[in-house]
């Protein structure tokens, strides 16, 4: 599929999950307006696996989509997207979100006023030695939060969908 029309058919699905993210707000008089920055790009390289067709790079302001993911039906298009932006909020607002180490779950907004106590630095170096496992797990979760709808894995391919799936497996690259 041509880059160009992978992106028209992705863009109004990224701008309403996008819409739902910015219209959350965790506090009062607290925004996600750093997601404002955040743009995508298609790159045909994202689908070197069966289930690589998304990822977000690590400093929350770029999102990757393989041309390939608008083969995909919207529901699982939506809920990928939605993870990706959970990835984002994580990345942009680096440990503002808690989540378990151990599974599955979803988050929590660590409010500005607990930012300068002890516990949030403990939890701020947990969160900054998180293993891949943790990192995806988060993204459901922060996801989950958001948008109120609980990320499950489904299909041969094991892709995000909304309910009715598995839990995010450990290991699931």
């Amino acid at each position: 599929m041509n880059d160009e029309i992978a992106a028209t058919v992705i863009a109004p699905h990224f701008d309403a999950v996008r819409d739902v993210f910015l219209g959350f707000d965790p506090e009062p008089d607290f925004s996600f307006v750093r997601l404002e920055k955040l743009k995508f790009v298609i790159d045909p390289k994202m689908h070197d696996k069966p289930r690589h067709f998304a990822a977000t790079r690590d400093d929350g302001l770029l999102m990757l989509f393989a041309p390939q993911i608008v083969d995909l039906d919207v529901e699982t298009l939506v809920a990928i997207i939605a993870h990706e932006f959970g990835h984002a909020l994580d990345f942009l607002y680096p440990a503002r979100f808690y989540t378990p180490a151990d599974g599955p779950a979803r988050a929590s907004w660590i409010e500005e006023r607990n930012v300068d106590t002890r516990a949030f630095r403990a939890w701020s170096k947990l969160w900054e030695d998180r293993n891949r496992d943790q990192v995806e797990w988060a993204a459901d979760g922060i996801a989950e939060l958001v948008t109120g709808q609980h990320i499950t894995y489904c299909g041969s391919c094991v892709l995000q969908c909304f309910g009715g799936g598995i839990e995010r497996p450990k290991g699931l690259r």
